[in-house]
Order: C-alpha cells, then structure tokens, then sequence
C-alpha cells in the first residue's frame, strides 16, 4: 500500500473570491460566453460556497459535445480533508489485475476509533467509448485513474460533513460524459526535463517512456495532462521536446 503520513499545519484562512473575479476566470479560460447562463451562475456559486479558486484548478469546467461539467482536482478532497485536523494518515492499494482490478483506500480519523475503507472496482469507475473500448487515459494508466476515483470517493465519504456536495472529479463524471466525445486536445510544445526528474506518478513515467513515435508521445503528453491537470503542462512540454528529436515521426 502506498502509505501517505499527514501532519496539519496552521492553515491559512480559505478565502472565497468575488463574483467579478470567477467570471473573469470564466471569459480567460474561453468558456465563459458558451456557457449557459444557469451554469455559469452554478459554477459561481459552488465555488463561492467551497472558497474553491479557479486560478488555482480547484475547480473548472470540461466540455463534452456542448454538454458542460462543473469538476474539481482530485487533491482538493486531500488537502480540504488536512484542515479539518482530523485526518491522521491514508494509503490506497491496488488489488487484482485488468477488469478485476479494484483500488482500496484506507483513511484513518484522529476522532474514529476504527480507520475507513473504500473499495473502488476498476469494471465500474473505467471510463470507455461508446463501442466499450476503454477511455484512451485509462488505457494507459489504470491504475493510477483507479487510484484517483478511489481517493475522491473515499475521502468524500469519510469527511462527508466538510465534503459533501462539492463537484466530482473529471474521472468521477462517468462513462456516459466520454460516451459523447472526447475533451479537446491541447497542444503540447515546450521543453522538458529527463523522466527521473519529473514529480510524475509511475504509470505515466512508464507510459512516456513507451512511446515510439513523436506522434505517440505527443498523444501521451496530452493524455497525462487531462489526466493530472493543467500544473504538468509546463513539465510534459519540456519532456516532449527533449525527446521528440530521438523518435520518428
């Protein structure tokens, strides 16, 4: 099991920006003008109820074929979980292999006497395309996507009162949501730093590292970026154009 030791800090006061400002957010990120007035007002509001920021991934919006969801990061459930002062270390584990993988996460409360589990099973949480094949993501780092619902859901349920309510996470929204398309590819461009050094989980040092074409690692870079977020662009665009240059096209 992949163990995490938490200590809690003084925390910072969470600070719920105005409306002006997650509007402002809205027309940067160019989706402000195709949302519906009634989600964008939600997307206002959810974060102003969560002091969630934007500016920060804490909380956006992904377009699937004109339909529009409001998600978090899955590390927002974690660190809102570290304020409360309750939490007293977690891990999760993956368990079996291919469809019968399962991912279980184990959470232990200073205030509960006994610590909490969740088991999420990779043939329920896997995303796939309308002819059943998996989401091109999950394909590749299954069980990282795996681990990912499982911290979500887990930590959701474990610190319902301080999280209940809040969005879901991209991996959450279901497979109907990639059923209708796939997001919107980014173009990745930049330069980037050897494997070993890049804060990347395993399955996506491995997934790069097989890349054999440019047009596979590009593929690659922009999958891990809709995987963990907009904050590894700068790192895949620095990685993709180190190596590039060794493959063909």
């Amino acid at each position: 099991m992949e163990k995490q030791i938490t200590t809690t800090p003084a925390a910072m006061p969470l600070v719920t920006l105005p409306e002006q400002k997650l509007a402002e957010f809205l027309d940067i990120a160019g989706v402000g003008r195709e949302l519906p007035q009634e989600k964008r007002r939600q997307f206002i509001e959810i974060a102003q109820a969560y002091c969630l920021n934007p500016f920060k991934r804490e909380i956006y919006c992904v377009s699937y074929a004109g339909n529009t969801s409001i998600i978090t990061g899955y590390e927002v459930y974690i660190k809102r979980a570290e304020r409360t002062g309750l939490l007293n270390g977690w891990g999760v584990e993956i368990k079996g292999s291919g469809e019968d993988m399962s991912a279980v996460i184990t959470i232990n409360r200073k205030d509960w006497t006994q610590p909490f589990k969740h088991e999420v099973y990779f043939s329920e949480a896997a995303n796939r395309t309308k002819d059943g094949r998996l989401n091109s993501t999950w394909a590749k780092m299954p069980k990282f996507m795996l681990k990912k619902v499982a911290i979500a859901q887990g930590f959701r349920l474990c610190f319902s009162d301080e999280l209940g309510g809040m969005p879901y996470t991209q991996d959450e929204i279901g497979p109907e949501a990639y059923n209708k398309a796939e997001p919107a590819q980014a173009v990745v461009t930049a330069e980037v730093a050897d494997p070993e050094e890049l804060p990347l989980p395993q399955d996506a040092l491995n997934a790069l590292g097989a890349a054999q074409t440019k047009a596979q690692l590009k593929q690659i870079c922009i999958d891990i970026v809709k995987a963990l977020g907009d904050s590894y662009k700068d790192t895949l665009n620095r990685y993709y154009r180190q190596h590039a240059g060794k493959l063909g096209a």
